[in-house]
């Protein structure tokens, strides 16, 4: 969304209807999601063209345009009625969920997961697909959400939330570590494979009688581990919902791997096609789900649309919001990233800029190394048509990797910008860096500057581990990550493996504060400053600063130490110090220098705070 104050009225609006949801009942808001959306359909006539367009496209003359009309209103009738039933989710019991929703083809579920080997559960952006992974959570399946990150941060904190006091912890889309670990435990797996997202791989698969280019992600992930996957759609049935099963799709036919993606996407495909058919107001006709095609995809060109070509027309409205609403501390593509001047880098940088030099030539390649003073290689740099304009090298799809004696690091981006004069670059949309050891770094853009070892962003960033994901605003990082900082608004989620909860200790811990947080990677500390808050199941902790130690092989916290107007609330008592340590693996606080305490008198004997 360009603009930042309807940006954040419509976020106001949307924190108003959350209050609002936990007091109104779940049938008041329905209705005001339908009025909402009625109102919305005849304030957004660029989104109605997009639709109308879209289902032209599909339906050809199978559809009168007074029946296209119609449609495209009820889709953005059930989008409004779906985002208010998310803010109404956390009030929403076991009960209610399964009062609400009927399920058909559970046995397809079930004997998927009776295979062993995890289940790839793909639905789509159709009726209320949020509601799926939390109802298998009240009839006792356990698994995840993989989902990308969204375009405005805001909203992605809402969703995470929601989903994790449900009991469903959500994945960033690459987390292909922690996906295969979810599926050698059996458990499930959830995606909506069903749009054409920028940075995904994908193939083009038959989708109403036009080829659309989609992510391959589900079948790449079922032949690599064996497990099924099993089509699942939430459809919207008067006030209450169905959840259907279909059988797991079928297994490839052939051995060749690049074929058997193709086949498994396309059967998929065909599932989902069905249903948008019979339901064509369910499905989110705004996305522009042909945008890429086979011709734009080879040559990397934007796509021109004629009258019979795909509809191409970009969303940037309120309702792209609510429709993108549904949807690391280890940056070491900076470690060792030190430029020198020796007589083979400068060949190999003087070759990229000569091919370049002509601003009328589009390169279908272009490479950039930076080399150490010993002639080792430190980082490359790739990328595809270069272009050159007043000394900016602008490469898409930039393509990076940093060399180390222990790790790599492999970085991403939609695009990259090189000054020639300075070697300094800028990576922007979509950017992200993952390392050999499993830590996830995106953020929108990120400045790097290789020859002096340094990353920057003054961005929203994500840092995702094994058993931390940790989100702030502004990073600062050095190489190898000696030295990292996020400079504000940081908070961090801890999730313990259950080798670190002997005691049955809480399974979450949550730490914010005001910032920064700095990083020191070989030391394994982890600081985090002003008004630092640590939430977990047994109660909280206030302190000025906070220092997290952490362990050597796994970079989880080990324990931490507060200081500075400590003060802890637990279970009705209280406690200040002015130092505390915590260890949250055990769920235990224990307070030092001159603690003062106060229990409530009824439950004295149930204190766990250790003066």
């Amino acid at each position: 969304m360009k603009h930042p104050i309807r940006r954040r009225a419509l976020f106001g609006l949307f924190c108003l209807g959350s209050g609002l949801a936990y007091v109104l009942p779940l049938g008041f808001m329905r209705a005001a999601g339908r009025l909402i959306g009625n109102v919305a359909f005849f304030c957004a006539p660029s989104v109605r063209r997009l639709m109308d367009q879209h289902l032209a496209y599909a339906f050809g003359h199978a559809l009168s345009a007074g029946q296209r009309r119609s449609i495209a209103r009820a889709v953005i009738v059930n989008l409004s009625q779906t985002v208010v039933e998310w803010l109404c989710m956390p009030k929403l019991s076991a009960a209610d969920l399964q009062k609400l929703i009927r399920v058909e083809g559970l046995d397809h579920l079930r004997q998927a997961v009776a295979q062993g080997k995890g289940v790839l559960a793909c639905s789509a952006h159709f009726g209320n697909w949020e509601f799926i992974a939390t109802y298998l959570r009240t009839l006792g399946f356990d698994g995840a959400l993989l989902a990308r990150r969204l375009r405005y941060p805001e909203y992605e904190a809402f969703l995470i939330k929601m989903r994790a006091q449900k009991g469903v912890p959500t994945h960033e889309r690459g987390s292909v570590k922690e996906v295969a670990r979810l599926l050698r435990a059996n458990k499930i797996v959830g995606f909506m494979p069903d749009q054409d997202t920028d940075g995904l791989e994908g193939v083009f698969v038959d989708f109403f009688g036009h080829p659309a280019y989609t992510p391959a992600g589900p079948a790449a992930l079922s032949l690599m581990t064996g497990a099924a996957i099993v089509p699942c759609f939430m459809i919207r049935d008067g006030r209450g919902f169905r959840l259907v099963f279909e059988p797991a799709v079928s297994t490839p036919s052939t051995t060749d791997r690049k074929e058997a993606i193709l086949q498994l996407t396309q059967a998929w495909s065909h599932v989902m096609e069905s249903y948008i058919r019979r339901y064509p107001e369910q499905w989110v006709w705004m996305h522009r789900r042909w945008k890429t095609t086979p011709e734009s995809l080879a040559k990397r060109l934007p796509v021109t649309n004629g009258p019979s070509g795909p509809p191409g027309a970009q969303m940037r409205t309120p309702l792209a919001a609510l429709a993108t609403l549904a949807g690391g501390l280890l940056l070491t593509m900076s470690a060792g990233c030190q430029g020198s001047r020796d007589k083979e880098a400068a060949k190999s940088n003087e070759a990229a800029q000569t091919q370049a030099a002509n601003p009328d030539q589009q390169l279908d390649t272009f490479t950039l190394t930076g080399y150490d003073d010993d002639g080792r290689r430190r980082w490359d740099l790739q990328g595809t048509e270069a272009s050159l304009e007043n000394n900016i090298v602008t490469i898409q799809k930039p393509n990076g990797v940093g060399y180390d004696a222990e790790r790599r690091a492999y970085l991403t981006a939609k695009t990259a910008e090189v000054d020639q004069r300075t070697r300094n670059i800028l990576l922007q949309e979509d950017v992200t860096v993952h390392t050999s050891d499993g830590v996830w770094f995106t953020a929108p853009k990120l400045e790097w500057v290789p020859d002096i070892e340094r990353a920057h962003t003054d961005t929203a960033v994500r840092i995702e581990t094994d058993h931390m994901l940790l989100r702030g605003v502004g990073f600062d990082g050095m190489a190898h990550l000696k030295q990292a900082r996020v400079h504000a608004d940081v908070d961090v989620v801890l999730n313990p493996s259950d080798d670190d909860l002997p005691g049955g200790g809480p399974k979450q811990v949550n730490i914010t504060c005001k910032g920064p947080l700095d990083f020191e990677y070989e030391k394994g500390l982890v600081t985090f400053h002003e008004e630092v808050h640590v939430i977990d199941g047994n109660g909280e902790l206030f302190s000025d600063i906070l220092v997290a130690h952490l362990n050597d092989d796994r970079r989880t916290i080990r324990f931490v130490e507060a200081t500075g107007n400590v003060r802890i609330e637990q279970q009705g008592h209280h406690a200040n110090s002015d130092r505390a340590l915590y260890e949250p693996a055990k769920g235990k606080i224990t307070l030092l220098g001159k603690p003062s305490l106060l229990l409530k008198p009824e439950s004295e004997a149930s204190g766990k705070l250790t003066p």
